[in-house]
């Protein structure tokens, strides 16, 4: 099967990003490759409880590790982030930090975390892969804008052995065409899901 990249665009509402990842998937299509959109928005996710049942049923099989698992949508979201050679992201940034049921998704992935942790061998052998994003404000300053979602998108990662390699920050992008009257931008979203998607099938080879 060919390999297949995954963008998530994680916007509560069509817009800006929404455009970013269709501009990535051009850029990948452009190169060679295939990429799967997901917008999160369309899937049910749902808060973590906190009830450490991930932390104790350590044997068990991965769909029984959230109490959550069988009710919402999470797991079939994190299932190409074990398979992508390469992956995408694009969200708006929310009070300096990503959406809401984005950062709730993020805080489900504790399973993996201590799965890492442990050094179990269906996270432990998972091949060393690169993300990248494109992160959107309507703030136009701040010296901190990204900070704090560049470093939970990291972190979040880390589960999954990806590491995040370039991001592309635009600040002063607030109503939803924005994005697309400024052809720079496009640009430059377009070449990086190429020239990612080239460097992801040199890794492979």
């Amino acid at each position: 099967m060919k390999p297949k990249a995954v963008i998530y665009a994680c916007s509560h509402r069509k817009g800006n990003t929404d455009h970013a990842a269709e501009l990535l998937l051009k850029g990948i299509e452009e190169a060679g490759g295939a990429a799967e959109i997901i917008r999160l928005r369309k899937h049910e996710v749902l808060p973590c409880l906190a009830c450490g049942h991930c932390d104790s049923n350590v044997d068990g099989r991965l769909e029984d590790r959230c109490v959550l698992a069988q009710k919402d949508e999470a797991a079939r979201l994190y299932a190409p982030l074990f398979t992508a050679p390469v992956v995408f992201f694009t969200s708006p940034i929310y009070f300096y930090h990503l959406p809401s049921r984005f950062k709730t998704w993020i805080d489900r992935a504790q399973q993996f975390w201590k799965a890492r942790m442990d050094k179990e061998p269906w996270v432990a052998s998972l091949p060393r892969r690169k993300a990248y994003s494109v992160f959107v404000a309507g703030r136009p300053e701040g010296e901190k804008l990204f900070e704090g979602a560049r470093l939970s998108l990291k972190f979040f990662l880390w589960n999954f052995n990806v590491r995040p390699e370039e991001t592309l920050q635009y600040r002063g992008v607030d109503e939803s065409r924005d994005l697309a009257a400024h052809e720079t931008y496009g640009r430059e979203i377009q070449r990086m899901g190429r020239d990612a998607w080239v460097d992801a099938m040199k890794d492979n080879d």
